[in-house]
């Protein structure tokens, strides 16, 4: 093999080590320090929040899709897939001027699924000095692997490495000092007034409900307008209550610990009133000035929804693969209520998506946090 793939390894070491990649098996050596790299030149992990990563380089030889097979199985054998999703990046280096390298890049995917396995294929050519890694690399690390195609590393190893690494204690210590307290106080006040509906006659009383703050079109049209707010914290059945703060549980407390407290109660009861002002308009609209309305899943959609936006903010503390790995499970899980919603009866699907969409905007007023916070001392 030519000296300049052996000088791209070196490089692509140097790239990967400066946000925290370390080697299991080194350019040249010819001895994987673990059983499963074997027969590849350069092997690397890179443990952060949100998932790791394996990292594997060699020549594009026509045998890549087995080497590939083989890798992916190790790994399998090895319980690696068994805790938590990995993303496995195959790197195959092209050292002549194949042009686009989609050939190569079909060869560099395991023939058989594994579940938790991500495999990713960015292509490496020498010739064009250029990193294929798609629209979606779908891992960390191919901006800077990038930059080892191109011969140019020498910018990377101090500051870079230093604030990959004061990015995750940044992390962790803001993790740590964040717990969910305002997710469990609301949990309590939408309890305390359930029980207190009982009382009253229960939640079947629709006068009880009416007193209490639900949501009745004519009266808000009539001057009433704290009803938008109130509602928000009514429930009318069992089921209802269980459902609404299980799913505040579920998403709350992640939501809370990302945006913190402040932001985070700003983005449910924001999303909460907006949610409540479309499902009062939906009602003008349709004639439906006498039903009632309540419940806390508007503010829960926006939750959600703020949940969906945070791959598309920017910031320094929480890594990018934990944004992206938060958005692409919420999307399903939001697709699914909503169309579940949508096939049940007496659904205020307006609140619904009227939350959801406030949530979505409200994130961006309130967003994550985009700098490492001084008080955080790292």
């Amino acid at each position: 093999m030519e000296a300049r793939y052996w000088s791209f390894l070196d490089r692509a070491e140097a790239a990967l080590s400066s946000i925290g990649a370390f080697p299991l098996a080194r350019p040249g050596t010819g001895a994987p320090g673990v059983p499963w790299a074997s027969g590849w030149d350069l092997v690397m992990a890179l443990d952060a929040p949100g998932g790791s990563t394996v990292y594997a380089m060699t020549p594009a030889v026509p045998d890549l899709r087995a080497r590939v097979d083989a890798l992916a199985r190790g790994l399998s054998d090895a319980g690696l897939l068994a805790t938590a999703p990995l993303a496995l990046v195959v790197v195959p280096v092209v050292t002549t001027d194949e042009p686009g390298g989609r050939g190569v890049m079909s060869r560099a995917s395991p023939s058989v699924y594994y579940p938790g396995l991500r495999p990713r294929a960015w292509v490496a050519n020498l010739e064009q000095g250029r990193l294929h890694a798609g629209l979606r690399p779908g891992a960390e690390g191919s901006d800077v692997l990038a930059m080892a195609v191109k011969g140019d590393v020498s910018g990377l190893s101090g500051t870079t490495a230093e604030h990959h690494s004061r990015q995750l204690d940044a992390f962790r210590a803001l993790m740590g000092g964040r717990q969910p307290l305002v997710t469990y106080a609301l949990i309590v006040v939408n309890t305390a007034l359930f029980l207190l509906l009982y009382t009253r006659g229960g939640p079947s009383n629709v006068a009880a409900l009416r007193d209490l703050g639900a949501l009745s079109p004519q009266l808000v049209e009539n001057g009433q307008y704290w009803r938008l707010f109130t509602a928000l914290f009514l429930h009318a059945s069992v089921p209802h209550i269980l459902f609404n703060m299980t799913s505040l549980f579920a998403v709350g407390t992640l939501a809370e610990r990302l945006y913190g407290s402040g932001k985070f109660l700003a983005i449910y009861i924001g999303a909460g009133l907006i949610g409540s002002l479309c499902s009062f308009m939906f009602a003008v609209l349709n004639g439906q000035m006498n039903e009632l309305g309540v419940g806390a899943s508007g503010a829960i959609f926006g939750v959600a929804g703020a949940l969906v936006a945070v791959r598309f903010h920017g910031s320094d503390v929480i890594p990018e693969r934990l944004r992206r790995r938060v958005s692409s499970s919420m999307v399903p899980l939001v697709a699914v209520s909503l169309i579940f919603a949508y096939l049940t009866p007496h659904i205020d699907n307006a609140a619904h998506v009227g939350g959801l969409c406030g949530g979505i905007l409200l994130s961006f007023v309130f967003p994550l946090p985009r700098q490492i916070p001084e008080n955080l001392g790292v």
